[in-house]
């Protein structure tokens, strides 16, 4: 144990002193002298070591992959054992209960913290080396996630997988599964094409019917910033946009928390295509059934999803509700059309079109809303005459290396997961759209939260007509995530097209190495 708390408080070794002058000797005939050459080949040697102690300091937090003889990676270091190097252990055997603690605390078991401090009990300092042992599993679940996202798939289903079942049962268990996958999910999707047509009709109904509750004098309000009744003001809708992974839930939060939609949100109608996609029968059943790529499996659903959240949009705009809309809008020829619709539907009924279509030739044609003919929308000869729609905008940014630790932490909790591919393309996507977002709604607000301390921090703000109000650093990770190697496999290499090399040390640092993922930022 006292060789254990060593090494969790002492964890990297000084770095070798370098001389920072030299001298130069030559002879009399002023050929360089014995001496200088045995000076410059001890230079050299010591630029040599320095490197290389760098090298293998970079190469010690990378976590060691398994391929086999045609070079496709089978394995990689599991996180226990990734845990017990990075504190100095050489073999996972001098610490199997320290590993079974890594384990346990990565999956969230129940109880897991309990039993870390059950590890220190005997230890007079007990309190405070809980709270290191806990720091450090949180730094190597920040380096850990930060390599390799090639290869997400596997270190998710290695931390998922289950610590029962001895290891080859598990990997010929993992093997059938991956063999006949496509099969599988076929049967499941034949068998419930009906079930989900009616089940997913149920949940469109169910949103957009959840808010119009009856008036209850009781709970009336004297409140002066309560809004007024929706004959009495124009409906609002507001857009929620910003890369997977941003914390828009978390802005959403306080968001429901203002006077205006403590009071609205009652009535309103939030929309959420996740929402729809966890309620998916396909989707719960492929998630039940030991079906390993989450990524998959949402993709799956993804577009079904996406309609049934349009259709409810669609549905609840020509009603006139107010609504909430969640979404990355990262694609932005849909969010323009949007708006255009929002901002036509007091005068014209819409429904959905057909969307993104590409025909024989390549050309891509966008049609994602259509206006309904006029013998469809006029009933009893009259059209009831509507205010316009209030629309505002609230964007969510953050370095987006941190929504990718993000959304693996939320991937093992809640078994929703998303490609970092296609996570980092959402953020790139809504940075770059932003500022064009800005000019066509009446309010904007945009969120930081790189802050996993305190709430999150608002960066910008504009009003209808007006220029955009931004605080001047905050505002430079917009354009930094615009500029975001949406194709990186690791940490580092996404890193560089932040220009992160031109930084000084301490602004390259900010994210990655003094912030630490805290276990509720996957909730």
């Amino acid at each position: 144990m006292e060789t254990t708390l060593t090494r969790i408080t002492s964890l990297s070794p000084s770095s070798p002193p370098v001389s920072s002058q030299t001298s130069t000797f030559t002879d009399s005939n002023g050929k360089p002298a014995l001496t200088s050459i045995l000076v410059a080949s001890s230079v050299g040697l010591v630029i040599a070591a320095a490197f290389h102690f760098h090298h293998h300091k970079h190469q010690k937090i990378v976590p060691r992959i398994q391929v086999d003889k045609t070079g496709r990676v089978v394995e990689l270091e599991r996180f226990s054992r990734y845990v017990a190097r990075q504190l100095g252990f050489s073999d996972t055997r001098q610490c199997p209960q320290l590993c079974r603690l890594a384990s346990d605390y990565i999956n969230k078991k129940e109880g897991c913290e309990d039993s870390i401090y059950s590890y220190f009990s005997l230890e007079l300092d007990g309190d405070s080396l809980f709270i290191k042992l806990v720091e450090e599993f949180e730094r190597c679940i920040l380096s850990y996630f930060a390599f390799h996202w090639k290869y997400a798939q596997i270190s998710l289903s290695q931390v998922l997988q289950d610590a029962e079942l001895p290891e080859p049962k598990t990997k010929l268990k993992n093997m059938v599964l991956a063999a006949t996958r496509e099969q599988r999910v076929e049967r499941v999707t034949k068998n419930l094409k009906v079930t989900r047509v009616f089940s997913t009709l149920v949940e469109e109904m169910k949103v957009i019917g959840h808010g119009w509750q009856q008036f209850d004098e009781s709970d009336c309000t004297t409140d002066v910033m309560a809004p007024l009744a929706l004959e009495d003001r124009s409906p609002l809708l507001l857009l929620m946009g910003g890369g997977m992974g941003a914390g828009k839930s978390t802005v959403l939060k306080d968001i429901l928390k203002e006077p205006f939609w403590a009071e609205a949100s009652r009535n309103a109608v939030i929309i959420e295509a996740d929402a729809f996609k966890e309620s998916d029968v396909i989707y719960r059943a492929l998630s039940s059934s030991f079906h390993r790529d989450m990524a998959h499996t949402a993709e799956l659903v993804h577009q079904s999803s996406t309609d049934a959240a349009s259709s409810v949009l669609v549905t609840a705009l020509n009603e006139g509700r107010d609504i909430i809309m969640d979404g990355t809008l990262s694609w932005l020829p849909f969010v323009v059309q949007t708006i255009n619709m929002a901002r036509n539907v007091h005068r014209q009924r819409y429904r959905m079109g057909p969307g993104y279509k590409v025909a024989d030739g390549g050309e891509v044609t966008e049609n994602y809303w259509e206006q309904v003919e006029e013998d469809e929308k006029v009933q009893d000869g009259t059209l009831k005459e509507r205010r316009p729609y209030r629309i505002e905008l609230v964007g969510v940014i953050c370095d987006a290396y941190l929504s990718v630790i993000r959304g693996i932490r939320r991937a093992i909790v809640c078994r929703r997961a998303v490609r970092i591919g296609s996570q980092l393309k959402s953020h790139k996507r809504f940075a770059n759209a932003f500022t064009t977002y800005c000019q066509l709604v009446d309010n904007a607000r945009l969120y930081s939260t790189n802050a996993l301390e305190g709430p999150p921090k608002l960066i910008g703000w504009k009003e209808k007509g007006k220029n955009l109000l931004v605080d001047p650093e905050e505002i430079k990770i917009l354009k930094m995530v615009g500029e975001l190697n949406d194709e990186a496999e690791s940490e580092r290499k996404y890193g560089y097209a932040f220009g992160l090399e031109n930084r000084d040390n301490t602004e390259q640092g900010t994210i990655k190495d003094e912030h630490t993922i805290k276990p509720n930022e996957s909730e």
